[in-house]
């Protein structure tokens, strides 16, 4: 019955639900400790019912992760002054969604990487949106591990940054599972509007290609801190049985099962404007979404920058 009800990310929430209220009804600690306890648990119900309901943002608050425990195995820290093509290459140029992607959106300057979004009415493609995707496909792939990049989140409506990861396998007959690969976005910041999710970021994991196969799941919808204006880390534990998505070094949630990759996967980054590739008089054209685009930010507001500080991968160490 609960299955024809809820999605698998409900499925979840409820049973995180029903953990914080027998948490409340069964209170821990004495006096003062007491009745923290219960509001703690309360509080922790709350924000689980607006997640539920409104899909409002929920704050972190799993595990730790012990980078102790880890060895770094490839970086890039962008303390050059030009893009590292050793390490990266463009993941397609041309029209991408809203706008067009081009390679020279990718600036290195101040030790960090900026993808920048702007308008060109001479662009490279033609009028429109430029902004751009990066990926390490043949350059550098990686199966179990933990990732982790440090950024800014670009700070406008009607576009979105996002660190990824992706295998060839999703192009693959679909089998049910993300066994042979699939996309998983480790962060990707909605700032669609300035309701449920501005400030917030979310993680999702797709499989069996982009089809009629496609199967995903909205992993769950996140706060960050102040994550136009400051840094935040978002990372991601992979192992042969489970994904740990992390803000900042603390456990947000995981997933097992069909959707662990069993193949290493590559890294992307980019900035999407909100919209559709279409085609008109025989050409592919961007067209802007209707509704929350990119045209509602004001002109003062570009160009909007997506800042990263860095890219790490860890390798878990040896158990002494």
């Amino acid at each position: 019955m609960l299955d024809s009800l809820f999605s698998f990310r409900e499925h979840r929430m409820i049973q995180r639900l029903l953990d914080a209220l027998q948490s409340a009804l069964r209170p821990t600690g004495e006096g003062l400790g007491y009745f923290k306890s219960i509001i703690a648990s309360l509080v922790v119900v709350a924000e689980l019912l607006g997640a539920l309901f409104f899909g409002h943002p929920q704050t972190p608050r799993g595990q730790v992760i012990n980078l102790d425990e880890w060895e770094l195995v490839w970086r890039d820290e962008f303390d050059g002054d030009s893009l590292d093509l050793t390490k990266w290459r463009s993941n397609g140029n041309g029209p991408r969604r809203g706008g067009y992607w081009d390679i020279d959106q990718a600036i290195v300057q101040d030790g960090n990487l900026i993808i920048r979004t702007e308008y060109k009415e001479d662009g490279k493609y033609g009028p429109g949106w430029y902004s751009a995707g990066l990926d390490t496909r043949g350059l550098f792939e990686k199966k179990y591990g933990y990732f982790e990049v440090s950024c800014k989140c670009p700070p406008g409506v009607g576009l979105w940054g996002a660190f990824w990861t992706m295998s060839d396998g999703m192009s693959n007959p679909p089998d049910g599972s993300a066994a042979d690969g699939c996309e998983i976005d480790i962060f990707e910041s909605f700032n669609y509007n300035q309701g449920a999710r501005h400030d917030a970021i979310s993680h999702a994991v797709h499989y069996d290609g982009y089809g009629d196969g496609h199967t995903s799941v909205l992993v769950g919808v996140y706060k960050g801190k102040n994550i136009y204006t400051e840094y935040n880390t978002y990372g991601l534990e992979w192992n042969e049985n489970e994904l740990i998505f992390y803000i900042n070094g603390v456990e947000t949630d995981r997933l097992s099962g069909v959707w662990v990759p069993q193949v290493a996967e590559y890294l992307l980054l980019s900035v999407e404007v909100a919209g559709t590739v279409e085609t008109i008089n025989g050409q592919r054209v961007p067209v802007l979404a209707k509704d929350n685009n990119i045209t509602m930010n004001p002109p003062s507001a570009f160009p909007i920058d997506f800042v990263v500080d860095y890219v790490r991968v860890y390798e878990r160490k040896p158990a002494a």
